[in-house]
Parts: C-alpha cells; structure tokens; sequence
C-alpha cells in the first residue's frame, strides 16, 4: 500500500509539474498572438495613411505607387487591389505594375483550366495600355490549359493572332511570342503523331500533314520579318524541323516553302541590318524621341510604323508632341475608329495636360457623331479641369468648347426650334461670362503680365463675334465692350488694336456715328497708347468717308494738334527700342540700314544686244555713289532725257522732318477695293461655310446645283467660275452654305450625279490657288486598307445598291460602297466597299470573291491600291551653242517641222546601243567625205 501511494504522489506532482508547463505554454502564446494584432494594427495604420493620401490627391502618381508597395509588402490583398484598381482608372501602368499584379492574381487561382472573367478581363486591360510582349506571353500561356481542355484549337489561334498582329513587328523581342505560338503547335502535332502511331489510319497521316504545312507557313510568315534572332531561327529550328517531318512535307515543298522563305529571309536580313542602327542608336541616346522620329521617317510601312510609334511611346508616354504625331500619322492611314479612338484615350490618360489633345479627340468624337451632345460637355469638362492653372490650354480650351456650342447652337437654329435655341443662347452666355470672369480670376495676377495681356481679350472677342454674327444682339457686344473690355480693364484702354476692332464693328453691324464716338473715346487715351497714330489715321478716314466738310477741317486740326503733343513723345521711344534690340544674324540687315538707303543694287538685266542699259539706283539727290558706278559699269552715258525720267521714278522710303518713315506712294487701286475691306475680312472668317465643287457639267443650272445640294442646308450662295471672254461655265465653282454644319454635310454628296455626270464636292481652303485647288490632291488612301475590299470585273450597268444588296444577302452589312467612276460619269466596272472592322472583311471575301453578278464573275480582294505616281518634272531647257541661231517654233511650242531633213545615208547609227555614253545622234560629215560616198555609190 505504502508503495502505491507513493505512486499516487509522484503522479500527482507530476501532473501538477505538466499543469505548470501548460499554464507556461499559454502565456506565450497570447503574448505572441497580441504582438501580432498590434503589428497587424501598425500595419493598418500605415496603409490607411497611404489611402487617405490617393484619396485627397488622385493625380499624385507617386502615392500610388508607394501605397502599392506597402499593402504588397504586408501582403494585405484587400488593400493591394484596392490600390490597384484606383490607379489604373487614373494612369496606364507599367509593363512591371502589370506583370506584378497578373503574378499575384495567379497565385489565388485554383485552376488554369476554369473560366474566370475577372482574370481575362485584368489581362484585356493590360494589353491595352501599352505595347508589351510579355504580358501577351502570359495572357497566352494562361489561356491554353483551358482552350486544351475544351479542344478549341481554333480560339487558341486567333488569340495568338490577335498578339501577333500587336507584337509580331516588335524588332527586339517580337520573336518570343513567335517562338511560344510555333512551339505552341508544335506540342498539338506531337499529341496528333503519338495517336497515330497507336492508331494508323489515313485520316490522321493527313492531319497530320496539315498541320505540319501549317507550321510551316508560320515558318515563312516570322522569317519574312526582321527581328532579332532569326538567323537562329532558319539555321536551327526551320531546318531540323523539315528534317523530323521530312515524310510530311507538302509535295512542292521546295518551290512553294524553301525558296520563297530563303528569299524572304535574306530581304529580312538585309533589312533587320539597316534597323540595327538605329536599335543601336537608340541604346546611345537612351531611347529619345528624336532618335524615334529617325527611325519612323526611315520606314516605309505602314504597320511597321505603328509599332515604332508604340515602342516609342512606351519609352516617352509623357511626351505630347509624339502623341500628336502618331495621331497625325493614324488619322492618315488607320481607318478603324475604335483604333483612333483607343489612341485618343491612351494619350489623354498619358498626358492630360496638352489642351490640343482634349480639343482634337472631342472635335474628331463630334465630327463622327459617335456620342451624343452630353457626352461631349463631359470631355470638355474633364478637358477644364485637366490644368486650369496654365495660360494657353485654359484659353485654347475654352475657346473650343464655345466654339463647340456654338456649333451645337447652329444645328439646333436648322430644326426651328425657337424655344430651344433660346435656351442654348443663354447656355453660351453664362458659359462665356463665366470663362471670362474665370481667367481674370486666375491670372490676373499673373507673374508673367506679357504672357497674360497676349491671351487677355481673345475670349471676349469671340464672344462678341458670337452676339453680332450668330445672336444678332448689337446692343449685347456693345454691353461686352463697355462692360468687360475697356471699362473694367484699364490696361485694355491703351491697346489701339481693340479700338479699331470696336470700331470696325459698329461700322459693320452698328452705325457710322456710334463709329465715330469709339473712335473719339480713343482719343481720350493717346497719351498712354501703344500706337496712337493708328487711331488717328482711322478717325481722319472715317471723316472723308461720312463726314461732312466742316467735320473733316475740324478733325484735321484736331488731330494736328494731337500729332504735335505725340510725336515728340514717340520719336525717343522708339528710337530707345530700337536700341535694346540685341543684335544678331535675323536683324543683321536692320544694323546695316544706313548703307542700305546709300547702296540699293539691283540686278542687272541683260538685253538681247548684250549691252547693259541698266541704271544703278539713285541717292535722294539724284547721283549715283562711287561705289554703284564701281559694281554697274555702264556702255555708254544717259542722254537728258532719259536722266529725267529716271529722277521721275518712285523713290525708296526716306524720313521726314520728325524723324518717321515715309512710305513709298501706294499702287493705283479701285476706291472699292479701300470700301470692300472691311467686307472682305468677313468673308475670309466664313470660308467654313464654303465647299468647292468640280467636275461640273458646263451647261449645268444653279437651280440643278442647288437641287442635288439641299439635303445638306441652306444654301446662300452659288459661284460658278466662268470664262471672262464667252462666259461660259469652267466646270468648277463655290458653294456658300449659311452655316458651317451645312458645308459639312455638302462633303458627304461627294459624286452625286448631275446630268448623269459625278460632281465632286471637297473642302474649300482660301489659302490655295486655283491652280493648286483641292481636286488635285488625291483624297482616296494608297496603302493597305484591311476593312476596305475592292472589287473589280463588274458590269458597266451594275448600280452601287446592287452591290450592298449583294454583300447583305451573304449575311454582311456595308458601312459605305462607291462606284469607279470616268469623269463623264460612266463606270470603270470597279468599286470599293466598306466595313467596320478588317475581321468582316476578310469573311466577305471569302464568301462573295467569284459570285456572279450581272452576268459577271467579280474578283474581291482586301484593297490594297498602289502607291501615287511622282509628277514628272519637266526636263532642263536645252542650252544653246554658241552662236546658233534661236529655233522656230510652232503654236505649241514644237518646231514647225517634226521631219528630219537628214539622209538616212549620212546619219550614223550605234552600234552599242547598251552603252549610256555612246551617243546616238547623227554625226555630220565633210564635203570630201560626203563626195567621196557618192562617187562610190556611183
């Protein structure tokens, strides 16, 4: 007994030691499990700091990323996709921020074999932003268990085309997703021969066969394509692949794969050689932009430029000016809008500051009418609020969105909705008030004073043009001028621009005495006016053409008195601005004007006697300088009469006794011409609401034009150039709508037939002569357009609606088709038809190439139209031998004989006709030689 409660005692204290070790146990466990709630609440801290931070300061691109480090850091996901997907809505991330996030998405996933939406959509996001190979490897390489396990093949291939078609171009590294597509396939023929071997059939030897020239032709399509590596590539991995397939090659495999893709491939080479430089070039200089330009201008291809524009922008995303160019450059040659439109979006995510791109992507939003009126409002607001700090983008800016409701307010004048544009007139008033009160809010107190008197007034101007052009409201500009322009701002009072603006417009849209009263208003402030001599003279004119004889003599002493009180004061102020300009090579001939006015050469003419008659300039006085006479020697003396009427010639600029410029005495002109100039500038600021018009037949009526034209707007007025000497029609003329809209929709009745005959219809730009009109430019593209198909070998009768009934019953919808047409009107038996996107096309030809239509078998083909013949410039004139005397000619120029007079007996032929430098001209021979042929002969 005495030992079993021994026992029992040494159990217990036992259990008694284990419950201490328990308790002991338990104590550090709830002081780690506290360490780490009080880390986990530190960590919280921090990262909710972080938040706050990208909250109140969206457009801070470093708290982004630091808020993105930190909750990926402490591995906190919610947070981590928080900063993530705030980010991304605001800026383009990195090809790095992408991989990152992708890596760290993939690590949740369960199986690459599920569809998850989410995930794709993440990868769809990532390629758009910017151009990156990697991240196409990764989308690829998530894609294929799932396409594997649904054996869609066919899916598989258009996302690797999808990549290829972004990336296949890519010098550098395009060669990888080239590689993991071929290897891709390569894996699928494996699978196909293994089952072949435990299964022989002949179904699968073809399939197999297939595959193998499908590979093959992938061969030929990446070795067709400089990229690096390639030799690599044909040397090792297309030789030992036709070497293991070798039983499977296509029967004319050498000449329908070797020798074309040898050919290829050394173009490549060649060409990959030439792109070398300018890879190296760009490692030199750090990837520049001006190296990019280089290397842009040095391609020809239009794909080829696209993917330089997109590595270029990956390198220098915040240029502007790149952005603009490659805008320039898809506007040119990328028909697809959504393309433009991505392009758009791309930039003002990349630079929101550059107010060109804003005004560019909402005018080219409007002109295609793809959103409707208050989505644009939304991008010009976003546009506002971009910077509104700077000078030149919050003026442009504004600027373009009144412009843009006063366009809006036009369209809505054509509807006669009177209520309505009520309503908008008073919408544009508010808008231009408050753009004006705004800028004088903002910069007023501006450190730069020449920058903001620059831009000052250009809002109000418009809105001035706005309240007489468009609103008719004398009375309301007349408000904005004594209201806002003069009144309100003193330093306006001493520009003498702004009063003539003003009084050109009363003498325009008000009346002459409310003229006459702006013009003496100016006169209160010639003391401190930038140029007052220029009111001056205005107010002198405006008397001799609407005052009376007593209000003449009274402004002529008026203004003597002025000039008296002025000129002194001018007179040292501008001789002292003179002087602080510094001297350099642009106004190297202002230093030297006083030798000019003494030496003024001339060149000299030189008459068909070969005697110089040519008089050197004169001085004031008269004579010649000693150092005139030295550079023009002269054959004999001017007689009396001849030196006077030399003295008689307008002299040069001289200055007067106050020490201005006289100005040379002006050309007889029409007094009409002084009256219409005011009219003139107005016609000039309404050239947007003009088209041209061409390829008119000569017989045609204004009623007939007016009629093929009404669907468009208003007409105002129609022009038909005609021949001064019979007054018939040159086929040609000028159509002035009432408004601008009106103009636009006139360029979409381009070839509407008139008397069976097309007119075409182009913008009209009053800066071209007519010589260089717009017809003369070819307006149709000459590369490569994948949405657009060509269609040729129809019937001369086939109409433009049989052709879209065509394409309709074969299930495709055309955005537009247009006939080939001769400029009589008749067809070629060509045409061109439009999709919306390259993928419809492609299946259009496929579907309707060899269709007959008419009783024709038409061919169509993706349009692909060659490239624009040069002008031939005409050849260097002849220079004639000395002594010859001058040719006759006929009435076009020719000789009056186009017969050589030459015996064929003497004329000497080449006998090397190869040789450039043999001449073939007929060589004249001498009398001996001529005598002794014939006494041969005889």
């Amino acid at each position: 007994m005495a030992s079993d409660d021994e026992e029992m005692e040494i159990s217990k204290d036992n259990m008694e030691d284990d419950s201490d070790d328990n308790d002991t146990d338990g104590d550090s466990t709830s002081e780690d499990s506290t360490d780490e709630q009080i880390d986990d609440s530190k960590q919280e801290a921090e990262l909710v700091v972080l938040r706050d931070a990208v909250k109140s300061s969206p457009y801070n691109y470093q708290a982004h990323i630091d808020y993105i480090n930190l909750a990926r850091q402490y591995t906190n996901l919610e947070h981590l996709r928080f900063a993530r997907q705030t980010m991304s809505e605001l800026f383009p991330l990195t090809q790095q921020l992408w991989l990152d996030w992708i890596h760290d998405e993939t690590l949740l996933l369960v199986s690459n074999s599920e569809e998850k939406t989410e995930f794709i959509q993440l990868f769809e996001r990532a390629i758009n932003d910017y151009l990156s190979v990697m991240i196409w490897i990764e989308y690829v390489q998530y894609r294929i268990p799932y396409y594997v396990s649904l054996n869609s093949m066919e899916e598989l291939r258009n996302l690797f085309e999808r990549g290829l078609s972004s990336c296949a171009l890519h010098l550098t590294e395009g060669s990888l997703l080239w590689a993991a597509y071929i290897e891709t396939e390569k894996a699928i023929l494996e699978g196909i021969l293994l089952n072949y071997q435990t299964n022989v059939n002949n179904d699968l030897k073809e399939k197999i066969a297939q595959h193998v020239e499908y590979i093959l032709t992938l061969y030929r399509r990446e070795l067709s394509i400089p990229l690096r590596g390639m030799d690599t590539v044909y040397y090792t991995d297309y030789n030992e692949f036709c070497q293991q397939y070798k039983e499977y090659l296509p029967t004319n495999y050498n000449e329908k794969y070797d020798l074309t893709l040898k050919n290829d491939f050394d173009r490549a080479i060649q060409r990959l050689k030439e792109c070398e430089k300018f890879e190296q070039e760009l490692e030199d200089t750090k990837r520049s932009v001006a190296t990019y330009r280089k290397y842009i201008e040095s391609e020809k291809e239009p794909t080829r430029i696209q993917c330089l524009y997109e590595r270029a922008i990956v390198d220098n995303c915040l240029d502007g000016d790149l952005w603009l160019s490659y805008l320039d450059f898809a506007e040119e040659y990328l028909s697809s809008t959504n393309i433009l439109q991505s392009i758009f979006e791309r930039a003002l995510r990349n630079c929101p500051w550059v107010a060109t791109l804003w005004i560019r992507y909402a005018e080219y939003m409007e002109f295609n009418k793809t959103i409707g009126h208050s989505e644009l409002k939304k991008i010009y607001d976003r546009a506002l609020n971009s910077d509104p700090t700077n000078f030149v983008s919050f003026v442009d800016l504004q600027l373009a969105y009144i412009q843009y409701r006063r366009r809006h307010y036009d369209q809505e004048l054509l509807s006669n909705n009177n209520e309505q544009c009520e309503l908008l007139k008073e919408e544009i008033r508010h808008i231009c008030e408050y753009a004006c009160d705004q800028y004088q809010a903002l910069f007023s107190l501006s450190k730069d004073p020449n920058l903001f008197l620059k831009y000052n007034g250009k809002i109000e101007l418009y809105w001035i043009h706005l309240e007489t052009k468009s609103f008719n409201s004398i009375e309301h500009a007349r408000q904005i001028w004594n209201g806002r322009i003069l009144m309100n701002n003193s330093h306006n009072e001493m520009i003498s621009n702004l009063w003539r603006i003003y009084y050109y417009m009363e003498i325009q849209y008000g009346d002459e005495k409310r003229a006459r009263k702006v013009l003496y208003r100016a006169l209160n402030h010639v003391q401190t006016m930038d140029y007052p001599l220029i009111i001056c003279d205005i107010l002198l004119e405006h008397e001799k053409k609407y005052g009376t004889i007593q209000q003449l003599k009274e402004t002529n002493d008026k203004l003597k008195q002025i000039k008296s009180k002025i000129i002194p004061i001018e007179k040292p102020k501008r001789q002292q601005q003179q002087q602080q300009k510094p001297p350099n090579k642009n106004n190297k001939k202002q230093i030297d004007k006083g030798k000019q006015k003494e030496i003024k050469q001339k060149p000299a003419k030189i008459s068909e006697n070969k005697m110089d008659t040519t008089a050197p300039s004169l001085q004031a006085n008269g004579n010649t300088t000693q150092q005139q006479q030295h550079l023009s020697p002269r054959k004999r003396k001017l007689s009396p009469e001849e030196t006077q009427s030399v003295k008689k010639k307008p002299q040069a600029s001289t200055i007067d006794s106050e020490g201005f410029k006289i100005p040379p005495p002006p050309t007889l002109q029409p007094s009409s011409s002084i009256l219409s100039s005011v009219g003139r500038s107005k016609s000039d600021s309404d050239h947007l609401n003009t088209v041209f018009v061409a390829n008119l037949p000569f017989e045609v009526e204004d009623d007939a034009i007016r009629d093929a034209l009404s669907s468009a707007g208003e007409i105002k007025e129609i022009r038909i150039v005609k021949h001064e000497w019979s007054g018939k029609s040159k086929g040609f003329g000028y159509i002035d709508f009432v408004t601008s809209e009106g103009a636009r929709q006139a360029l979409k009745l381009d070839h509407t037939k008139i008397n069976d005959r097309p007119m075409y219809v182009s913008v009209y730009d009053p800066n071209k002569a007519i010589s260089n009109d717009v017809t003369k430019k070819f307006k149709y593209a000459t590369s490569l357009e994948q949405n657009k198909l060509f269609i040729s070998n129809l019937s001369f009768s086939t109409t433009k609606e049989q052709i879209e009934s065509l394409f309709a019953e074969k299930g495709f919808k055309a955005r537009d088709a247009r006939l080939v047409t001769h400029k009589s009107g008749k067809s070629k038996g060509l045409a061109y038809i439009e999709f919306d996107d390259a993928q419809e096309a492609s299946n259009a030809v496929l579907k309707v190439d060899g269709t007959e239509i008419g009783g024709h078998i038409i061919s169509v083909a993706i349009s692909n139209p060659p490239q624009r013949k040069e002008p031939i410039t005409s050849a260097a004139p002849r220079t004639a031998s000395l002594g010859e005397a001058p040719r006759s000619s006929g009435p076009r120029g020719r000789g009056h004989s186009q017969i050589s007079l030459v015996p064929r007996k003497v004329t000497r032929t080449s006998n090397t006709p190869n040789n450039p430098t043999t001449s073939t001209t007929t060589s004249t021979m001498s009398n001996d030689d001529f005598r002794k042929m014939l006494l041969n002969n005889k």
